[in-house]
């Protein structure tokens, strides 16, 4: 049916004119919205967008920094992780802990790459300038993280922070949280590791074996929480074996996008703090 005209103008009526106005706006509308979409689609679900990996500039951004013997690039229609690590001071990881964390990611489809970035920072400016504790290395306005963490790599690696840790008895080899401290957690508020979500800080550590449980378990924090249950033997559980259970690596694949920053509110909405810490301080106090 033509469409009505008014009078002997010839052109559209009121009505029609709405509603061809307000078609033309809906199909912009639904083609602007697809195209967003299409901008931040996310195929392989590991929070690295695919236009991002398909991205010439991104890829040569990413060797001009860790070098093209360590940056094999990203793929669409795979699943990668990569995991950007920082030093403080004098730390190291060793390179067999390297190669068998990135191994067992590979073995259960996760591309993981291990990133040491070029840049040692220097752990008299960083206690000076940023602190030492938890919250002052991974949140907040002005955390390490915040200022000195390159925005593209925010949103697409894994930080993992390695610091000396204290050097006092019975703190050695831990680092100091505020939170934890205030929640009851840690030893006096001092732990191995923490995670928040997208980025990670471990203390420093000698024997091989706990350096590479610990780094595995931050790591794994990503998408992970705590297992209390005696059965499980995983890093996540009694840490008698280096590795997760077959359940945990499912997850762990599917919680991948969890990699994408969360402007400094990670430490919020990280479940495993409230459903293992503050939960049970809660529980404590209605008994």
């Amino acid at each position: 049916m033509s469409p009505a005209h008014s009078g002997d103008r010839g052109g559209l009526s009121r009505r029609s004119y709405l509603c061809a106005a307000g078609g033309s706006a809906v199909t912009v509308a639904l083609g602007s919205a697809a195209a967003y979409r299409d901008r931040d689609a996310d195929r392989d679900g590991d929070g690295i967008p695919d236009r991002t990996k398909r991205s010439d500039e991104f890829h040569r951004s990413l060797e001009a920094t860790f070098g093209a013997a360590q940056f094999e690039g990203v793929e669409v229609g795979r699943s990668d992780l990569l995991i950007d690590v920082r030093y403080v001071g004098e730390t190291s990881v060793a390179s067999e802990t390297k190669r068998t964390i990135v191994e067992l990611f590979r073995q259960r489809d996760i591309h993981a790459q291990w990133l040491d970035h070029p840049q040692r920072y220097d752990a008299d400016r960083i206690a000076r300038e940023y602190g030492a504790t938890v919250e002052s290395l991974l949140w907040g306005g002005r955390s390490l993280y915040h200022e000195e963490v390159e925005a593209p790599l925010t949103d697409v690696a894994l930080q993992l922070f390695v610091v000396p840790g204290a050097t006092a008895s019975p703190h050695e080899g831990r680092v100091y949280s505020r939170w934890m401290d205030t929640i009851g957690g840690g030893v006096d508020g001092y732990v191995n590791g923490f995670s928040v979500g997208n980025r990670a800080v471990v203390a420093g550590r000698d024997d091989r074996r706990e350096e590479a449980r610990l780094v595995l378990h931050e790591l794994t924090h990503l998408a992970l929480c705590h297992d209390d249950d005696p059965e499980n033997t995983g890093v996540m559980g009694t840490g008698e074996q280096i590795d997760l259970l077959d359940h945990e690596w499912d997850r762990l694949r599917d919680g991948l996008s969890n990699v994408r920053d969360t402007t400094g509110a990670g430490v919020v909405f990280r479940p495993c703090l409230w459903d293992e810490q503050l939960g049970s301080v809660l529980d404590d106090g209605s008994d």
